[in-house]
């Protein structure tokens, strides 16, 4: 084993060293430092197991956790390293190079079953993540196969040709219809002065002013106080926020950084405020110099239109074909392309990652489902996650939503909550089903309905298992990792802030320790 273990260096050492330099304490940098430089693995499990007690809350403890599993396999005590190994993975699931490792522990200890199921989870995400890559890749499957694991067959995409939304008419008109009147379909869309939700009433800020109604423009101010006007020429969503591109003398769109907010009814600098510090993005006073990174077709086109080529598209939103493939062939009397409705949910749901997954590699090739690897999940910054590993904001919404056990184990997908072109888009706009509530759970969880199961009275599923705890456009929205139940171990260990706990969100005068008695009474009583 010394060898594989030797070859997993943990989440990649983070190779971005700027992610090491966001620890506020030079103590701890230097103790994560050398815990990682030390050779020797019993003098490695002991300066992990010091780690962990001088900061039990740094958001490294999944690394180091899968450190000192190592170290203990390296002792060869392979019951230890397994508890180390569950606890990281608790935080960091997504993980094949400690999966892997871990799969061959157990097998090592006779449970074959267990190592199975591991490597095979290993496999999976070998093959779903960019990295590792070369020689640890093949390494890490090798290791894989020998401990059990079985590689899933993956359906090959079909292709053709595309016809085009307004083909899909003809024969779905109902549907289409509803479509048209989703946030889908109003992604992106030329000028229409009826469309606008921003205040165009001739606003006025230190680094920005806007034009009226009737002429809608943002004016930008250079940074030796000379202003550039741009018209607005496209409109970016529809429901939460709206965003505006003009399009440059060589034809291109560029996206300005000045937006409206629909729920605080005011204009802001939305890269300003989502962005790390520095973005070069949310620069108001360089925006004349139309960068690639306020380029429309570099930075926003994959999502928020159709069938993206080269240099443009082939439809402004998210037309029919987006999600339902390439529709030539069946408009002309074939089968339908893509049906949700007979997918794996694995399918499925990679049909929406397209969009609403934020470590997909939006390389997309010919085929339908589209085909594509994810970024690391331990490559983003950490503000993207809490400390518990939970996911802090709906940009990582299906991620989320795939550690689920609705998904995992139920074969959930998002069309099961979800009907993207709802016949009440105007007024549902999450676009959810069964008009939103319990009916969502209660479709496969019937028995579980009422105050018996909730112990509260008036209170829905989503409160416990989807507390809104993920941050959206300026709102709170709900966790799609959907809990099992709302745990108290990780909120006392990285308290409410970093763990926020479900009953805690309404109980905000209680603490860890009436939680935990609660849940106790609760278990008790079963």
């Amino acid at each position: 084993m010394k060898s594989i273990v030797a070859l997993t260096v943990p989440f990649s050492l983070f190779a971005q060293q700027s992610i090491l330099d966001l620890v506020a304490s030079a103590g701890e940098r230097q103790a994560f430092v050398a815990l990682y430089e030390e050779k020797d693995a019993l003098r490695k499990r002991s300066l992990a197991a010091q780690y962990l007690r001088e900061y039990p809350r740094s958001f490294l403890v999944a690394q180091v956790l899968e450190a000192e599993a190592k170290a203990s396999a390296d002792l060869n005590d392979h019951a230890s390293a397994l508890t180390f190994a569950r606890q990281s993975l608790q935080i960091y699931p997504e993980n094949p190079g400690l999966l892997v490792p871990m799969a061959a522990w157990q097998r090592a200890r006779g449970d074959v079953a267990a190592a199975r199921t591991a490597a095979s989870e290993g496999l999976r995400l070998l093959d779903l993540f960019v990295s590792p890559s070369g020689a640890l890749r093949e390494a890490l499957r090798s290791v894989a196969i020998r401990a059990g694991g079985v590689e899933a067959g993956r359906r090959t995409g079909q292709k053709g040709g595309y016809a085009g939304s307004k083909a899909c008419a003809n024969c779905h008109r109902e549907v289409y219809a509803a479509w048209e009147k989703t946030g889908m379909a109003a992604m992106l869309r030329p000028l229409n002065r009826a469309k606008v939700i921003g205040d165009f009433s001739g606003a006025k800020f230190d680094s920005f002013r806007t034009g009226t109604a009737d002429r809608p423009y943002i004016e930008l101010r250079r940074r030796n106080g000379e202003w550039d006007r741009y018209r607005v020429d496209f409109t970016i969503g529809s429901k939460w926020q709206q965003a505006y591109a003009t399009r440059s003398p060589s034809g291109n769109l560029h996206v300005l950084p000045v937006q409206y907010n629909a729920l605080t009814k005011q204009w802001l600098n939305y890269w300003a405020t989502i962005d790390p510090p520095q973005s070069e993005r949310a620069e108001t006073a360089e925006f004349h110099r139309l960068r690639r990174v306020t380029s429309y077709q570099e930075n926003c086109a994959q999502c928020h239109t159709s069938q993206v080529r080269e240099n443009g598209y082939a439809e402004e939103g998210v037309n029919c074909e987006m999600c339902h493939g390439p529709s030539a062939a069946h408009v002309k009397g074939g089968p339908a392309a893509f049906r949700f409705a007979k997918a794996p949910a694995e399918e499925s749901v990679r049909v929406c990652a397209q969009c609403h997954a934020q470590s997909v590699q939006r390389e997309r090739d010919a085929a339908f489902p589209p085909s594509y690897r994810r970024r690391p999940y331990a490559e983003f910054a950490p503000r993207a996650f809490y400390r518990d590993g939970r996911f802090r904001e709906t940009t990582f919404i299906v991620e989320a939503f795939e550690r689920s056990a609705c998904y995992k184990k139920g074969g959930a997908t998002c069309v099961s909550c979800h009907d993207p072109h709802p016949a009440d888009a105007a007024t549902n706009p999450k676009s959810l089903k069964f008009g939103g509530g319990d009916g969502m759970c209660t479709q496969c969880h019937a028995t579980l309905a009422g105050s018996k199961h909730t112990r509260h009275s008036g209170v829905s599923c989503e409160s416990c298992h989807m507390p809104k705890i993920m941050g959206a456009l300026l709102f709170q929205a709900g966790s799609h990792q959907i809990s099992e139940r709302p745990s108290v171990e990780f909120t006392e260990r990285f308290g409410q802030a970093e763990s926020p706990n479900a009953c805690l969100l309404c109980h905000k005068d209680k603490d860890t320790q009436w939680l935990r008695e609660q849940l106790r009474s609760w278990r008790s009583a079963r």
